[in-house]
């Protein structure tokens, strides 16, 4: 009887590593008492990535927590691991709340550093805005490290920083000075990615020489109260120089200038994505050829903001915000070449004029509970009346008459009570 109960211990490894593999990282932690093979396997010395978050990191709920068990699953996964078995990825998104002493996080900094994990993940929400967690000098001398994400730290460089492997940079609200962030910034020359976020005492930052960079954000969000304290001082100018690969552009944050935006934009000239949410920009010009995507977010501040766009090779094009008359934006695009058009609409009007003069492959449209919607927007596009009235205000052809095929896609989540639907269109003019 004992041994029907215990079938587990019958099956291979390495169908015990991917069992593993699918369970939570705290979950492991327990397999070690359910059977001889777990125990025998030592499960945390097989796996390569493990990812620990408090419970009620970002305000979720704290109910039925245990602090104890979660800061020993901890300790059993970094602690189980032979030295020599190196370490794909470590996260560790904690409340200092919840530990004891700052010493216990070094030692599983420790524990990963000599693993040589690869892509290393910390935020740890310190007790208070005066007191955050200095992170261990070890951690600028990892060279196995390719992905390095900080936040809530106070970053303090004592030494060199040797870094070789290192391919993307994530900053969130460091306290720091700049020169410890341009000291590391320009100490890894390969960095293909770098985010920043909020860093406090950042007041400009210089990239210069990396030549490998292809993706930069640089965002200004509020997640935290304790953020607001330190609004006025979150403050950071970004100036690229010889950065002329960069491919990729994100900007979120609520004080930048039009001559920085101008700036930054005309100087990447192999650019092939910009995204551009909630800025304070009263004026936007974009005139850029290698332009491929286009995300575009504004504020109730900006609705009558000047918008000029210029990119005859954009593919897709998305919008959000608050109403307001996209004609002036959808007249100063050359929409020839967009494949994908995303876009929260101000009217009827847009909605035709868009249509019509871009001819879009795709048609993505969220909507609530009523299912009526998609019967209405359906029934139009496959009306073919002859002299539609849609078409006596505008000069071009109505694009009910040029609509040859459509294919209907319905994406629903549980997580929320909105459906996205897709309209895949295929037009007359391209099937030419």
């Amino acid at each position: 009887m004992a041994e029907e109960q215990d079938r587990i211990s019958h099956l291979p490894d390495d169908i015990l590593i991917r069992i593993l593999s699918l369970l939570p990282t705290k979950d492991v932690a327990r397999t070690s008492l359910l059977s001889k093979a777990w125990r025998k396997l030592s499960p945390f010395s097989s796996l390569s990535v493990l990812m620990f978050q408090s419970p009620d990191f970002f305000h979720s709920r704290r109910k039925n927590f245990d602090v104890s068990s979660f800061i020993n699953a901890i300790d059993s996964s970094l602690g189980l691991r032979q030295k020599d078995v190196s370490l794909a990825r470590l996260r560790l998104h904690l409340l200092l709340d919840d530990i004891e002493s700052e010493s216990l996080i070094d030692s599983w900094i420790d524990a990963a550093l000599e693993r040589k994990v690869k892509e290393l993940d910390l935020y740890l929400l310190p007790r208070s805005i005066a007191k955050p967690y200095s992170l261990p000098a070890k951690i600028f001398s990892a060279t196995a490290i390719t992905v390095l994400s900080l936040g809530e730290f106070r970053l303090e460089i004592c030494g060199d920083i040797d870094l070789p492997a290192l391919r993307k940079l994530c900053l969130t609200k460091i306290r720091c000075d700049e020169q410890a962030i341009q000291q590391l910034i320009s100490s890894c020359p390969l960095i293909e990615g770098l985010d920043i976020a909020a860093c406090h005492g950042l007041q400009k930052l210089h990239v210069s020489g990396l030549v490998n960079l292809h993706r930069l954000q640089k965002s200004m969000h509020q997640t935290f109260n304790i953020s607001k304290y330190y609004h006025g001082k979150w403050l950071c100018d970004v100036v690229l120089t010889s950065c002329e690969f960069l491919r990729e552009l994100i900007l979120r944050d609520e004080h930048i200038t039009e001559y920085l935006f101008q700036n930054l934009v005309s100087g990447l000239p192999n650019l092939e994505r910009l995204e551009i949410n909630w800025t304070p920009l009263q004026r936007i010009e974009i005139s850029h050829h290698r332009l491929k995507r286009l995300d575009l977010s504004l504020t109730e501040e900006q609705r009558e903001a000047k918008l000029k766009i210029d990119t005859p090779n954009l593919q897709s094009f998305k919008y959000h915000g608050h109403r307001m008359p996209l004609t002036p934006i959808i007249s100063s695009m050359n929409t020839s070449s967009i494949q994908e058009a995303m876009i929260h609409f101000g009217s009827h009007n847009d909605y035709n004029r868009m249509l019509c003069m871009c001819h879009p492959q795709t048609l993505s449209i969220t909507y609530g509970t009523n299912a009526k919607f998609l019967k209405v927007l359906y029934n139009k596009f496959r009306n073919k009346e002859e002299h539609p009235k849609c078409c006596t205000s505008y000069p071009i052809k109505c694009c009910k008459l040029e609509i040859n095929q459509i294919i209907v896609m319905l994406e629903s989540s549980k997580k929320s009570t909105k459906c996205d639907v897709r309209f895949r269109l295929k037009w007359r003019s391209q099937l030419l």
